[in-house]
C-alpha cells in the first residue's frame, strides 16, 4: 500500500510539474500527489517520532486557522501543501538510493582508499572526500568512514603496526557531510532555498555555494590541525590494498555525472532541482543494480520497484512528515508576520536587509542548539523573506545565508541525525559533540559565512 502511494505521490508530482507548461490543467495532478503524501503521513503517524507527531498536530491547527479565520491566506496554504508534497516526494526518492549505495562494493572500496593517503594529506582528503561520498550516502558517510577507521585500527594493532586514530576520521566525515548540505543540488537545504526564492538562478547559486563551501572547508582544516595530534602513517597492508584508486575515481565520476544529469533535467524540462532529483534518483536506483553486479546479487537488486518505494517511504517517514508539516506551519507564520507589517518595515528601510539575512544565519543554528527543530525555522525564514523585498533584491546573499544557517544548525543541534551518529561513533553524547567537540568549527563557519554573505550582499 505504501509503495503504491509513494509511486502516485512522486509520479503525479513529476507529471504535474513537467506537463504544466505543455498540457492544460496538468498542474491539477499536484492535488493527487498531495493526497498521496497526506495518506502516507497518516498511515505512518503512529510509527514516526514524537516530534513529527507534534509537527502534524501543529500543521492541522495552522491549516484550520487559515481556512476558518484567514481565507485570504488559502493560496499560501495551497502553495505550502504543494511544497510539502514536493519535499516528501524528494525525501522518498532520496531514500530509494540508500539501499543500492549500502550494498555497493565499489563505494566501500572507494571509501577505504581514502585511508591510503599520507598522514599529512589524510585530513584534507577525508574531509573533501566525505563531501563527495555524502552526495550519495548522505549521513551514512559518517558511520561508514568511522567504522572503517576502527576496523583498520584493530587490524593494525594485532599486526603490531602503526594505528590511525578513528576520532579525527569521524570528525572529518562529519564536517565534510555538513559542508555538503550547503551546495548539494539534490539536498534538502538547497531544495528549500531554490523553491522559496523565485528570483534565484539555481545553476549560478550552485557554483557560488560550492565555491564558498570549498573555501570554508579549507579554513576548517586549520582548526582540525590544532584539535588533533599528529597522526602516524597508516599501516602498510592497508596502503597496499587501496593503492589502486579506480574505485575512488569511479565514485567521484558518478557524483559529478549525477549532478550534471540533474542540471540537464532542470534545464531541459524547466523544472526545479527538487523535481529534477525526483526524476534522476529513482532512475539511478533502477539502473545501479545493472551497472554493479554486487548490488544486483543483493536484496537491493532483487526487490520490486514498488516494494523499494514502500521501504524508502518508511525509512524517510520522520523527515517527510516533519518537512511537509513544517511547510504548512511556515506558511501560517509567514501570513501572521506579513500582517504585522514586516514587509513594509523592510521596504521602508526600518529593518535593514543585511541585518535580517545575518539574523537568519545566526538564529537558525541557535534554534537547533536550543533543541528546536531547525527545519521549521529555516522553512519559515525562506517562505517569509524569499518572495519579499529581500528575495527580490538580494537572492544570492539570502540563499547563501540560509544554506549555511542550515548547515550550522545541523552542526549545533544535539537532536540532528549527524550529531547523534557522531556521538555514537565517538562514544559520547550528542550534546557534547555540538557544545564541545564541534563548537569551534560551528563558530568558525558562522563568522566566515557572515563575511561572505556581506560581500555578496554588496556585490548584488
Amino acid at each position: 500500500m505504501s509503495g503504491l502511494l509513494a509511486l502516485v505521490m512522486i509520479g503525479a508530482m513529476v507529471l504535474a510539474r513537467v506537463g504544466e507548461m505543455l498540457v492544460p490543467h496538468a498542474a491539477s495532478l499536484m492535488w493527487i500527489s498531495a493526497c498521496a503524501a497526506v495518506a502516507l503521513a497518516l498511515i505512518r503517524i503512529r510509527s514516526v517520532h514524537r516530534i513529527a507527531r507534534v509537527f502534524a498536530i501543529g500543521a492541522l491547527i495552522v491549516a484550520g486557522i487559515i481556512v476558518t479565520l484567514r481565507p485570504e491566506g488559502l493560496p499560501a496554504l495551497k502553495q505550502a501543501i504543494f511544497q510539502g508534497t514536493a519535499f516528501s516526494a524528494f525525501l522518498t526518492s532520496l531514500g530509494l538510493i540508500r539501499t543500492p549505495v549500502r550494498a555497493s562494493q565499489v563505494v566501500s572500496v572507494a571509501a577505504a582508499q581514502l585511508f591510503s593517503y599520507p598522514a599529512k594529506m589524510r585530513n584534507a582528503v577525508m574531509t573533501y572526500g566525505a563531501q563527495a561520498f555524502s552526495v550519495l550516502f548522505n549521513i551514512g558517510t559518517i558511520a561508514m568512514m568511522s567504522d572503517m577507521a576502527v576496523d583498520h585500527a584493530k587490524r593494525a594493532t594485532k599486526a603490531g603496526k602503526s594505528v590511525i586514530d578513528p576520532r579525527p576520521v569521524t570528525l572529518s566525515a562529519l564536517r565534510g557531510t555538513i559542508m555538503m548540505t550547503v551546495w548539494n543540488p539534490i539536498g534538502v537545504g538547497f531544495a528549500i532555498v531554490t523553491t522559496a526564492i523565485p528570483t534565484l538562478d539555481a545553476v549560478t547559486f550552485l557554483g557560488l555555494s560550492f565555491a564558498c563551501a570549498m573555501l570554508i572547508t579549507a579554513g576548517g582544516l586549520i582548526i582540525s590541525h590544532y584539535e588533533t595530534t599528529k597522526e602516524p602513517q597508516f599501516d602498510g597492508e592497508a596502503e597496499e590494498d587501496t593503492a589502486n584508486g579506480r574505485a575512488l575515481w569511479a565514485i567521484l565520476f558518478a557524483v559529478v555525472l549525477l549532478i550534471l544529469v540533474t542540471l540537464s533535467v532542470h534545464h531541459v524540462l524547466h523544472v526545479s532541482f527538487l523535481v529534477a532529483a525526483c526524476i534522476v534518483l529513482p532512475l539511478l536506483s533502477i539502473l545501479w543494480p545493472y551497472i554493479e553486479p554486487t548490488v544486483r546479487q543483493s536484496t537491493a537488486g532483487t526487490r520490486s520497484q514498488v516494494k523499494a518505494l514502500g521501504e524508502a517511504s518508511c525509512a524517510m517517514a520522520n523527515e517527510a512528515t516533519m518537512f511537509f508539516c513544517a511547510a504548512v506551519i511556515g506558511a501560517g507564520a509567514s501570513i501572521f508576520l506579513t500582517e504585522l507589517g514586516i514587509a513594509d518595515l523592510i521596504e521602508s528601510g526600518a529593518l535593514p536587509m543585511l541585518a535580517i539575512i545575518l539574523a537568519c544565519l545566526f538564529l537558525v543554528p541557535l534554534a537547533g542548539a536550543l533543541l528546536i527543530p531547525h527545519s521549521i525555522v529555516m522553512i519559515m525564514a525562506a517562505q517569509l523573506f524569499g518572495t519579499g523585498p529581500i528575495g527580490q533584491a538580494h537572492p544570492y546573499a539570502l540563499a547563501l545565508g540560509l544554506c549555511f544557517s542550515w548547515a550550522c544548525a545541523i552542526s549545533a543541534s544535539p537532536i540532528s541525525a549527524m550529531s547523534i551518529i557522531t556521538g555514537r561513533q565517538l562514544g559520547t553524547s550528542p550534546s557534547r559533540v555540538t557544545s564541545a567537540i564541534n563548537r569551534n568549527f560551528t563558530f568558525y563557519c558562522l563568522l566566515v559565512c557572515a563575511a561572505l554573505v556581506s560581500i555578496i550582499y554588496y556585490l548584488e
